[in-house]
């Protein structure tokens, strides 16, 4: 099978090798010489994407691993004309899936194919074997199915993680809700690291070998553990000391999490685990406001040492719930955009391969396979039993913080979610006859049907001062 790649950038090289290691021909090109000018053995590096195309047997399928945005449509512009109908083009980078349904519809207005691929992984994954999330038609698929299926990584029971959701824009917003979980599990690991150091007081060593030993043999075991023991034990090696002491706090981010926000409102999906994680991004550039804060020397207390346990109980909750709600996310969408409903096969893609692959992920896909008319993991009883279980724990631990100073934005905002599922009757029952006080919009009543108002509003009368 002959593969064609435009961009050589990290994931783009290693892509190549992988797809070199199991047997494919690599045809590849950059628009920039300096990436053009990297070699490999088994890698054809052609000068322009007319010598690619020439060189691809019918029908060509050819991956863009190229920045997001303006340059995924330059190089489908350069492209394009060169094809023939049945040709396929894959977009590998975090794409907006607006922008993937866009650029389907114009190319299959050519008889173009065109697919949307989530690529998760890192340039580790790239090389070794990635999860793939995959949108665009059925036809399209089946052409780029066995090149995608070959650098696609292997979970414990040998299925591949590579599958198609959907037409159109479907595999990019699986990557993008994929992406926004992300953020939230990042945040609430780096939370927990907080607690161990700034308020048990941890040394370095001590943190790494908690999250080594909950890595191992914890609930939460998986990619992100697993590097966050690596990171908390690295000493700086330009100096001495832990360098994360030496690592500006100011985080970046490249979008999807606020993507997946905005996805969130649209489809009137509560998403808290992940706003809350973006939210602490932002934050943390708030440099002016942070140093003021700081000379006000607000009162910081200590954490006991025995909470170690219960920390780890607060994360694996945490982790169940952003895993849910970006699950459910994503059912109200693919409903919305009638893309493959099957969300225990979302949770399969991410097994391998992924940022998130983690040992938490084959519990809920059993569990939302046994349950295939639930829509968020959590209102599944066993899911819902599982996170009970773990809320004493949790709760502990936020009360601990919030008492002593510490703030979990992620921690603590995602207990608040799971404690508000579990409240009978939430305070929002005061908002809505707030907004029939001064907006006359009408309330439900758990007594009887309809829409009511209070003895407040009289619709033939003039508004009162």
């Amino acid at each position: 099978m002959a593969v064609g790649l435009v961009g050589l950038g990290v994931m783009g090289r290693n892509l190549a090798l992988n797809w070199r290691d199991t047997g494919q021909a690599v045809f590849a090109t950059d628009s920039w010489a300096t990436a053009r000018a990297w070699r490999a053995d088994g890698v054809t590096i052609l000068d322009d994407t007319s010598a690619l195309v020439a060189a691809l047997p019918t029908p060509r399928v050819i991956l863009l691993m190229v920045k997001a945005g303006e340059q995924v449509d330059l190089e489908i512009d350069a492209l394009a004309p060169q094809l023939s109908p049945g040709d396929v083009i894959l977009d590998g980078g975090n794409s907006n899936f607006r922008d993937t349904e866009r650029r389907a519809a114009s190319l299959g207005a050519r008889g173009i194919g065109f697919l949307g691929v989530g690529i998760s992984g890192g340039a580790e994954g790239a090389r070794h074997g990635a999860a793939l999330m995959v949108g665009g038609s059925e036809a399209a698929w089946g052409k780029a199915r066995p090149m995608l299926g070959a650098v696609a990584a292997s979970a414990k029971d040998d299925a591949l993680t590579v599958d198609r959701f959907g037409e159109g824009g479907a595999g990019h917003f699986v990557k993008m809700v994929h992406n926004g979980i992300e953020y939230a599990i990042m945040q609430a690991i780096a939370e927990a690291h907080m607690l161990l150091i700034q308020g048990i007081g941890l040394s370095a060593d001590e943190a790494a070998a908690v999250f080594a030993r909950w890595n191992g043999a914890g609930r939460g075991a998986g990619f992100l553990l697993e590097i966050t023991a690596e990171i908390a034990g690295a000493t700086d090696p330009l100096g001495e000391g832990a360098l994360l002491d030496k690592i500006s706090d100011v985080a970046g981010q490249k979008g999807t999490g606020g993507w997946t926000i905005n996805a969130g409102v649209e489809h009137g999906v509560a998403i808290p685990s992940i706003m809350e994680a973006v939210t602490a991004r932002q934050l943390s550039g708030e440099g002016r406001a942070r140093a003021v804060m700081a000379e006000a020397d607000l009162p910081r207390g200590a954490l006991d040492r025995g909470m170690i346990d219960d920390i780890e109980a607060a994360l694996i909750g945490t982790m169940i719930a952003a895993l849910s709600q970006g699950v459910h996310l994503y059912a109200v969408a693919a409903a919305a955009h009638g893309w493959h409903g099957d969300l225990a096969r979302v949770l399969r893609v991410w097994r391998a391969g992924s940022i998130l692959r983690m040992d938490l992920l084959d519990m809920l896909a059993d569990a939302v396979a046994d349950a295939p008319d639930a829509i968020l993991p959590i209102e599944i009883p066993s899911v819902a039993a599982d996170l009970a279980a773990l809320v004493s724990q949790w709760r502990g631990v936020v009360s601990a913080s919030v008492e002593n100073g510490y703030p979990l934005a992620v921690l603590g905002g995602t207990l608040a979610y799971v404690d508000a599922l579990g409240v009978r009757h939430l305070p929002t029952a005061m908002v809505q006859a707030q907004r029939d006080r001064f907006g006359a919009h009408g309330f439900g009543r758990t007594d009887r049907e309809g829409q009511h108002h209070g003895p407040w509003v009289h619709p033939d009368q003039d508004a009162r001062s």
